[in-house]
């Protein structure tokens, strides 16, 4: 078997249990054997041989690319006739392959076989060291843009203007896309979480909330740090707070730590401030081959830190119709909480 990636972890995982594997989701692919757009990776976990199916567009791309044992394009007609060499098979649909398949099988999908989407979730959220530096790439890139937008003048720029220059300086400095689309909130905007950006111009005394990730190779960063343009005094206590909020849960964090506990931490914080109830989110998530992944650093959550999980600290304030503060870091569980930002928590 070719070992590649996240796919050695994953046979041995299920190899007692099952005799096949079968991936169709596009990170579980990505994390397996680095395709997220194949069509459909089959293990037979008896021998660990492994079989990546791709549109026969992507076969010639996927034979340079994909370290697994065979790789077969998959066409609904053979026009034009297959060239020497090409490995091939005539199907409407990836699901007539693994139709063909004997025995128990595990996938990512229910209506392939036993699904175990659960369990590979858990195992994607544990990290190697080879994982982790990937990571290290992506948030410096990340870094990188920040500081270039700290040095820069943003008052008069659209938040789309901004967005542009981080999308240009991610390109530039090496990224291979980005892991979500950059968030740039300016003034009142700043209080929606999820909000992107828009033609509203930079005015002085605006907070301007970023949220970025560069993905190096299929790996993301995600980070925020929000950008007091002048003095604004409805926010200065929320951003202290926040500060304080992202330093206290970042303390709690380790090995064997609830998840929960990270969560409450932070939210102490913001409700000493007097702030509590404008803390409408989550104190963070695991992140990895897609930027949301386990655990999940919230209230509810039955997760449990573990070695080898990455994930934000990333506590908010948001005040409808005056703005919003949110800071986020990415941490690495190695024992304790290794902060890996380098950038100040405050611009």
């Amino acid at each position: 078997m070719n070992s590649y990636m996240g796919l050695e972890k994953l046979v041995k995982a299920f190899s007692e249990r099952f005799d096949y594997l079968v991936l169709t989701r596009g990170p579980n692919l990505a994390y397996a054997v680095g395709m997220p757009d194949a069509v459909g990776l089959v293990v037979d976990l008896k021998t660990g041989g492994s079989t990546l199916y791709v549109s026969r567009l992507d076969y010639a791309r996927a034979k340079s690319a994909a370290a697994v044992d065979k790789i077969v394009g998959i066409s609904s007609a053979e026009i034009p006739p297959r060239r020497p060499g090409e490995e091939l098979v005539i199907v409407p649909s990836f699901n007539e392959v693994v139709k063909k398949l004997e025995g128990r099988v595990a996938s990512d999908n229910k209506e392939v076989g036993t699904d175990v989407s659960q369990e590979i979730l858990e195992i994607r959220s544990v990290k190697d060291d080879w994982e982790v530096v990937i990571m290290k790439e992506a948030l410096r890139i990340t870094e990188g843009v920040y500081q270039r937008l700290a040095s820069a003048r943003l008052v008069g720029l659209r938040e789309r203007d901004v967005a542009a220059l981080v999308y240009k300086w991610f390109m530039e400095d090496g990224a291979d896309g980005v892991a979500f689309d950059p968030i740039v909130a300016s003034g009142p905007n700043g209080a929606y979480p999820h909000y992107r950006f828009g033609d509203r111009k930079i005015a002085h005394g605006d907070y301007v909330v970023v949220d970025i990730g560069a993905r190096k190779d299929l790996y993301c960063a995600d980070m925020t740090r929000t950008f007091t343009i002048g003095l604004n005094p409805a926010l200065r206590d929320a951003l202290y707070a926040v500060y304080e909020a992202v330093k206290a849960a970042e303390k709690v964090a380790g090995e064997g730590v609830p998840a929960a506990e990270v969560d409450k931490a932070a939210r102490k914080v913001l409700e000493e401030y007097g702030f509590g109830q404008y803390f409408i989110h989550s104190t963070g998530h695991g992140v990895g081959v897609e930027v949301h992944e386990p655990p999940r650093l919230f209230t509810t959550s039955k997760d449990v830190l573990r070695r080898g999980h990455v994930v934000t600290i990333e506590p908010g304030v948001y005040i409808e119709g005056v703005g919003g503060v949110r800071i986020e870091d990415m941490v690495y569980i190695n024992g304790g909480a290794v902060v890996l930002n380098k950038t100040p928590l405050l611009l």
